[in-house]
């Protein structure tokens, strides 16, 4: 999510974008696409007039990284449980 805050009284219009922000409304601009965004000259120059602020932005992820991320999280999972199944039958057959 990149949400941004028209900071003015009136309505941001961004033509080549497509993109109106009521007055003093917000914006999510990642569903503009976040590279789009990013490059727009109109968004970089609402930036530094302080027309809009940015309120939140989160990070990127490529679905194939977060995919990755998961399935190593599952793996230490796996391992941490393993381990401690094990512990507990080993303090199990002690006499």
């Amino acid at each position: 999510m990149w949400i941004v805050s028209n900071q003015l009284k009136g309505v941001l219009k961004f033509p080549a974008l497509g993109l109106e922000i009521p007055a003093e409304g917000e914006a999510d601009l990642d569903t503009l696409g976040r590279d789009k965004a990013e490059a727009s000259g109109e968004i970089k120059i609402a930036l530094e007039q302080a027309y809009v602020k940015t309120v939140r932005k989160t990070l990127m992820i490529q679905e194939s990284e977060l995919q990755d991320m998961i399935e190593r999280r599952i793996a230490e999972i796996k391992r941490n449980l393993v381990s401690e199944i094990g512990e507990i039958y080993a303090q199990g057959s002690k006499p």
